[in-house]
């Protein structure tokens, strides 16, 4: 199946090519590096509002699946689909980017990395909240904290910027051990990360607690909850 006639993968697409026109485009001219970075992200907003026209919601299962093989000799693929609560993940990032897009322009230092970065974690987003297997997910997801540390620490406000970016990507690092520990321990109980397997095994309850356990503090620490905050 090709992209084109899947949402998630033709959004996917969409952005990619936006960030790769951005990033071929000369650091002179960022009006049109905003124009590009713009456009991807509200065509991409776009092809999400008519996904929803076609998502069955009395259906529980994923939907808008799209399969690419990487290695086929070692079982290896990355799945994308949404079901109803990953795509209300979606819709909210891609209707916040087009927004936080605009908020660009009063950006004078290096505004096309800028911009770049931001259309860049989008991109991971949607393929974060797309991604149906477990493993893709952490990989995808610890993956923006690249682009944050160097947001953070070349255009934040504050004069402890660098000092912060240090603080909240080795904090946040950190934190994310515990889910990766957590991947990990369902690999081995199920052997596979693939969503369609995970919700067809039966857990003993030490082991959901255990699960339980890694990712809430994996989460408490990203989000941040009191008190794993910094």
């Amino acid at each position: 199946m090709l992209p084109f006639s899947n949402p998630i993968g033709l959004i996917s697409l969409i952005l990619a090519l936006g960030l790769v026109i951005s990033l071929l485009l000369p650091a002179d001219e960022p009006k049109k590096v905003h124009a590009v970075a713009q456009g991807a992200s509200y065509l991409a907003l776009f092809v999400g509002l008519l996904s929803c026209l076609s998502f069955d919601k009395t259906n529980l299962g994923f939907q808008f699946l799209y399969r690419i093989d990487l290695l086929p000799q070692y079982n290896l693929s990355f799945t994308l689909g949404a079901d109803g609560l990953s795509m209300v993940f979606l819709l909210l990032t891609l209707f916040i980017y087009p927004i936080l897009l605009l908020s660009t322009y009063t950006v004078t230092q290096n505004p096309k990395q800028f911009v770049n970065y931001m259309l860049g974690m989008e991109l991971f987003l949607v393929l974060t909240f797309g991604t149906l297997d477990l493993f893709y997910f952490y990989v995808l997801f610890e993956s923006l904290l690249i682009p944050m540390f160097i947001l953070i620490g070349v255009w934040g406000a504050r004069e402890r910027k660098i000092k912060g970016a240090y603080y909240f990507f080795l904090y946040t690092l950190f934190g994310s051990l515990f889910m990766l520990f957590g991947v990990l321990y369902l690999y081995f109980i199920t052997g596979s990360s693939n969503y369609f397997v995970l919700i067809n095994t039966v857990l003993e309850e030490e082991q959901q607690q255990l699960i339980w356990l890694c990712f809430f503090l994996a989460f408490a620490v990203k989000m941040p909850l009191f008190p794993f905050h910094i």
